[in-house]
């Protein structure tokens, strides 16, 4: 599907149903399967989540083709979730952990891939939808987030040379992670205003039920006009 083809569905769908079924649920999948997974003590929430956004980028993948290659990195991030999820089982054979550290790699590697064709396909329905600012803020959160894992895989690797020197820059590199989870939040409820109706401003700002997002995507959007002038 073309990414002008999108202002055809804009008209005709209904945005409830877009809502529940696209960037709603992908919303709420993101949000349990990464913020809810930087607790250490958690219940499979990176599974669950990554479950409900696999969904989310079936029904997405109808307006944007990009969201076809973000499902295939969900679920490898699924399947190498349940993996994990037996680490007991890891310590009896494996006590150095080594089968852990390289599971854990692997889900970063997928979630990584995940990223990138999630961010291209918002940027790819914004497109279609004339919305400037969630252009420039999905290729803004894409590469934030590259970075991000480009800075966990080094670090990564840097900690069997160097050691516990290195958890000064893991802290850091966990905090940046913090950021851009909240940051890619924004950005995805941002996308509940790119399928409104034709009568509609796509550009116009919508407001959410909750206070820290308002809070948060006010402050970014002051940023951004402020990098614009």
């Amino acid at each position: 599907m073309g990414l002008g083809e999108v202002t055809f569905f804009k008209k005709f769908f209904p945005r409830n149903l877009y809502f529940i079924m696209g960037f709603g649920t992908l919303f709420f999948g993101y949000f349990i399967m990464f913020a809810f997974s930087l607790s250490q003590v958690y219940f499979f929430a990176d599974i669950i989540g990554a479950g409900i956004t696999l969904y989310a980028f079936s029904k997405l993948s109808e307006y944007n083709r990009y969201f076809v290659w973000a499902m295939w990195g969900c679920l490898a991030f699924l399947g190498l979730g349940a993996f994990s999820a037996a680490s007991l089982m890891f310590e009896l054979y494996d006590p150095a952990g080594n089968i852990a550290v390289a599971v854990n790699v692997a889900k970063s590697a997928a979630a990584c891939f995940m990223h990138v064709p999630m961010f291209l396909g918002i940027r790819g329905i914004s497109l279609g939808a004339d919305a400037a600012k969630l252009i420039r803020t999905a290729e803004r959160n894409l590469t934030l987030t590259m970075v991000y894992y480009a800075l966990y895989l080094l670090v990564l690797a840097a900690s069997p040379i160097l050691g516990g020197s290195t958890q000064y820059v893991s802290t850091i590199v966990y905090l940046y992670h913090i950021v851009c989870i909240l940051l890619n939040l924004v950005l995805i409820y941002k996308c509940f205003g790119i399928l409104c109706p034709a009568e509609e401003d796509e550009n116009e700002k919508k407001r959410s039920r909750f206070a820290f997002i308002n809070k948060i995507s006010d402050k970014v959007d002051a940023i951004d006009e402020e990098r614009v002038r």
